[in-house]
């Protein structure tokens, strides 16, 4: 991603954030669909709204098998651990791109990958669904096929949002 695409990445999930509205009872269930316990459900429905909306848009963008789905659906769960508003989660993703070394809740919402792969180990999930929640902002790791690799990343880099309530 380009320098300047990053930033306007970071721009539209901020008002994506800024602007989320909790799932409708359609969503919520079109999202049920591919949980499999209570645990996961919790876990899922714990996320802020806007975690929950970026998921279910990016699962939305997966055809076919439902280990993908659930893939893009749980991908960002980690998150939640930082326990960050819009302008926490703003400044940890600025600071980031600066090199800045950050500590606590701030590091916690960074880590977000590697926490939310232990929650969903822990939940047992799919290694499929744990390994892209573990890398997605990453490199490929050798246990997700190239193919299934660029199907969660666009999926997850072309989730949107932003004015969605207005065109559905």
């Amino acid at each position: 991603m380009s320098e300047l695409g990053g930033w306007c990445h970071l721009v539209r999930r901020f008002l994506e954030v800024l602007t989320a509205r909790p799932l409708n009872e359609q969503q919520r269930e079109e999202a049920s669909v591919l949980l499999r316990s209570d645990a996961e459900e919790r876990v899922f429905f714990g996320q802020p709204a806007a975690d929950q909306q970026h998921g279910l848009a990016a699962a939305r963008l997966v055809a076919g098998r439902v280990e993908l789905r659930r893939a893009a659906l749980l991908h960002d769960i980690g998150k939640q651990e930082a326990r960050l508003g819009v302008w926490g989660r703003s400044l940890a993703s600025a600071l980031a791109r600066f090199h800045v070394t950050v500590r606590g809740r701030l590091q916690t919402y960074l880590d977000h990958g590697p926490i939310g792969a232990g929650i969903l180990q822990k939940l047992g999930a799919e290694s499929i669904v744990v390994d892209f929640a573990r890398h997605h902002q990453g490199v490929r790791p050798p246990t997700i096929t190239p193919d299934d690799w660029d199907t969660l990343r666009n999926a997850d880099r072309k989730a949107r949002t932003l004015f969605s309530r207005a065109i559905r």
